[in-house]
């Protein structure tokens, strides 16, 4: 949990001083975005008000950029302990070791299915 925020707030200051001793006037969105795209959670829409918006190039003024990029490392430093972790794909089942057969409840007997009509073959008519 707090390993991946903190590469997020890594990766992101190293984009702060980037664009800081920069002298271009525009940057890339994307520079930005990916990183906030690593958190978990990102996903499912959670980090969604901190996608910096670019023009139709997917471009932002450096002054924006730099703006953003300062409320993203404060907000994500404050809540560094209220974000969740980033859930496991895979079912926990598979992990878990499996349990010796005397642990194991005793099943009930299993009732005998009751026939599939749609698979009961039917006599055709006219061949006897």
């Amino acid at each position: 949990m707090a390993a991946d925020v903190d590469a997020v707030i890594a990766a992101l200051r190293v984009v702060l001083e980037e664009a800081q001793q920069s002298e271009e006037a525009f940057w890339k969105v994307e520079a930005a975005n990916r990183w906030v795209s690593q958190l978990p959670g990102s996903w499912s829409g959670r980090w969604r008000k901190l996608v910096l918006k670019g023009d139709v190039a997917g471009d932002a003024r450096r002054d924006e950029l730099i703006a953003h990029v300062r409320a993203v490392l404060a907000f994500l430093e404050a809540n560094r302990l209220q974000i969740p972790a980033r859930r496991k794909w895979w079912s926990r089942k598979r992990n878990s070791a499996p349990q010796p057969a005397a642990a194991a409840p005793k099943a009930a007997p299993r009732q005998a299915r009751p026939p599939n009509l749609l698979r009961v073959r039917k006599p055709m008519p006219g061949v006897h």
